[in-house]
């Protein structure tokens, strides 16, 4: 145990102290929502100041002035396609709305055909949505004036609900609760364990190569036991990804609670009176905080940051164990390839099923993914912002553990051999010999 503690405690130190490692986790809380902002910012800048020029061919004579869909300018034009198609090569223009006569007078008809949109490019698929919608409302507007139909008495015959969200527990008690947000923190959390694995899997598997090809392993070895090794570099390498998530939430965590102080500029103190009845005066800060508090008083914050704690170790203990097994027995990050793809196909489907699975959090593909040990981190993270009974969360992590024990001992067996072995083509022949060979 000691020796494991003391390859641990070199992996850690040897990171921790690198400028890099500071700088990544002292700005990565910061550069993240600075693109956000950026590539937000630019886009939507871009948007409103690029505008391209658009023909409309009208020859139903419905649809003038009625085009307004923004990051456009829109000019109307009659007469022939081929006109169409001519004033738009002679103006540049970026496209050609063409729109065909139109027999509004059949009442039974729904479905008209004909319209068509030419440009050089081929324009984006909500683009042309926009363009269907404003076409359909338009003819839906005009169909409605020739039926005679008071139009002010249609309007008031629209009703519109706002459905709220609420849990009960057994005992009655409720909660409410925000459907968009735990897509959101589902999504968010099994995407950064995903990353996760990747990124601190594939620093173990460079690790362990570069000390084989260096030689300097044959020397460790005459004191370490090889799994002694192994365990002391899946535990270093956890251990500083630990401690970075760990400053991240602490750093992610304050500047959101000054940022909504700001913001609010005494909003607990509005909160209060308004919980006891009394009217507040509110900015647009402090209502723009309360729902930020309100926000996070629907998801359980203390269960969840335990969750992914749990399952971000867990599923790197399961995969970092087998990062480094490739890493032994093999020389090059090339001869590794052929090995990764085992090891790559659980996350990807993890990942794939996600969209499924925060469709139905408590389905049948949901519920047996969350319990595979090499796709339940994932999984799991994202269908507890839903709500999990709490047998199948304890029975998740139990499995988890078992199936990263399994996969250390596995990777144990091939690491002690693969570690000694040079210029060997390694295959998974090769590989299957050595779970029988005894050292």
């Amino acid at each position: 145990m000691n020796q494991i503690f003391l390859v641990l405690k070199r992996e850690y130190m040897t990171r921790v102290k690198k400028k890099s490692f500071l700088l990544a986790t002292l700005l990565t809380p910061l550069i993240l929502p600075s693109i956000i902002f950026v590539i937000v910012y630019f886009g939507t800048r871009d948007k409103k100041s690029n505008q391209d020029d658009i023909i409309v061919l009208d020859q139903s004579g419905y649809f003038t002035d009625t085009f307004n869909e923004s990051g456009y300018a829109f000019e109307y034009m009659t007469g022939s396609l081929e006109d169409g198609k001519a004033a738009m090569a002679e103006k540049e223009a970026f496209g050609l709305i063409f729109i065909p006569p139109v027999d509004l007078e059949d009442k039974a008809k729904t479905s008209y055909d004909g319209f068509a949109f030419y440009s050089k490019t081929n324009p984006s698929f909500r683009v042309l949505q926009d363009f269907e919608k404003t076409i359909s409302t338009k003819l839906e507007d005009v169909k409605l004036q020739k039926s005679g139909l008071d139009q002010e008495v249609l309007k008031s015959l629209d009703a519109r609900v706002s459905l709220e969200s609420f849990n009960l527990t057994d005992e009655g008690e409720e909660s409410k609760s925000n459907a968009g947000l735990s897509y959101a923190i589902g999504y968010g959390t099994g995407f950064l364990i995903y990353i996760f694995i990747f990124v601190y899997g594939s620093q173990i598997m460079q690790s362990v190569l570069d000390e084989k090809t260096s030689r300097i392993v044959e020397v460790i070895v005459s004191s370490v036991r090889p799994f002694q090794l192994m365990m002391g570099k899946v535990l270093g390498v956890g251990a500083v990804g630990f401690t970075q998530l760990l400053i991240w939430i602490v750093l992610i965590g304050g500047l959101s609670t000054v940022g909504v102080s700001l913001l609010g500029g005494g909003s607990q103190e509005v909160m209060d009176a308004m919980a006891q009845g009394q009217s507040a005066d509110l900015t647009q800060g402090q209502e723009m905080a309360m729902k930020i508090q309100e926000l996070i008083a629907t998801i359980p914050v203390g269960k969840i940051l335990f969750s992914f704690l749990f399952f971000f170790l867990g599923a790197y203990f399961l995969y970092g164990a087998l990062y480094a097994a490739v890493g032994s027995a093999v020389d090059s990050i090339q001869d590794a390839q052929q090995f990764m793809l085992p090891i790559v196909l659980p996350i990807l489907a993890a990942i794939m099923s996600m969209f499924f699975v925060l469709e139905d959090p408590n389905g049948g593909l949901a519920v047996t993914l969350s319990m595979i040990p090499f796709t339940s981190p994932i999984i799991m993270m994202a269908r507890i912002p839903f709500g999990v009974p709490d047998w199948q969360l304890a029975l998740s992590m139990i499995l988890l553990v078992v199936g990263f024990v399994g996969t250390i001992w596995l990777a144990g067996r091939i690491y002690r051999i693969g570690i000694l072995m040079y210029g060997v083509k390694v295959n998974w022949k090769i590989i299957a010999k050595w779970f029988t060979m005894k050292v």
